[in-house]
């Protein structure tokens, strides 16, 4: 059982992911430790055996930090949001962790490359929903709030909707991932409509029943 790494070490692990970051990115699932070390400027491979037990502890540390950074990007603009704006909070959890991975394309790529690697003894994905999990239990908890505080309409199904929401952004990216040509913000703001649409407070209809 390894013991816990010194701040050195850390440092030098993060300049390893981020050197496996780009050798995916750049060379897919193909990527070679050397690869890594070309990427990192690093002093050779043995230097990743040292800090990593094989390849695939490194990749888990590339899904890590890739999703460290989304839910810090999220918990970034959360903090600056009035909690009572639910309006503002459904905003956050939903274009927030879009920023890392469209503002460093290569992240994505590395993550597409190292979630499809990552398979079990069987074959099946072994993170198949994984961080999805997390995301959407963040979205239905602010449109849940919000329908608690009168803010959103309280007919729809906030699970449900957490999960459509999450699915259209998880699709998206992984079209963002082989065409990095394609319009975030036009995404970010359809998304937005979409929750919108679905959210808003209902104006009650006057049926004209018992009108003279």
């Amino acid at each position: 059982m390894r013991t816990k790494p010194s701040v050195l070490q850390r440092a030098r692990r993060d300049q390893i992911v981020e050197a496996a970051i780009k050798a995916l990115a750049e060379h897919g699932v193909r990527a070679t430790f050397a690869n890594i070390v070309a990427a990192g400027g690093l002093s050779s491979p043995g230097l990743i055996s040292y800090h990593f037990r094989d390849r695939v502890e490194l990749l888990e540390a590339v899904l890590e930090h890739v999703g460290s950074l989304r839910a810090d990007a999220t918990q970034r603009a959360l903090a600056m949001i009035d909690p009572a704006d639910h309006g503002a909070k459904l905003v956050a959890v939903l274009t927030a962790d879009l920023e890392p991975l469209t503002s460093q394309p290569t992240l994505f790529g590395a993550v597409v490359e190292a979630f499809h690697e990552l398979r079990s003894a069987d074959g099946r994905l072994r993170h198949l929903g994984d961080d999805e999990v997390g995301k959407m239990a963040t979205i239905r908890a602010v449109l849940q709030d919000g329908q608690d505080a009168g803010a959103f309409d309280r007919s729809f199904d906030a699970s449900m909707t957490a999960r459509i929401l999450d699915g259209a952004k998880t699709q998206f990216l992984a079209s963002f991932a082989r065409r990095p040509d394609l319009d975030v913000d036009a995404f970010a703001s359809t998304l937005l409509e979409m929750a919108d649409a679905v959210a808003r407070p209902r104006t009650p209809r006057n049926s004209g029943m018992g009108e003279s």
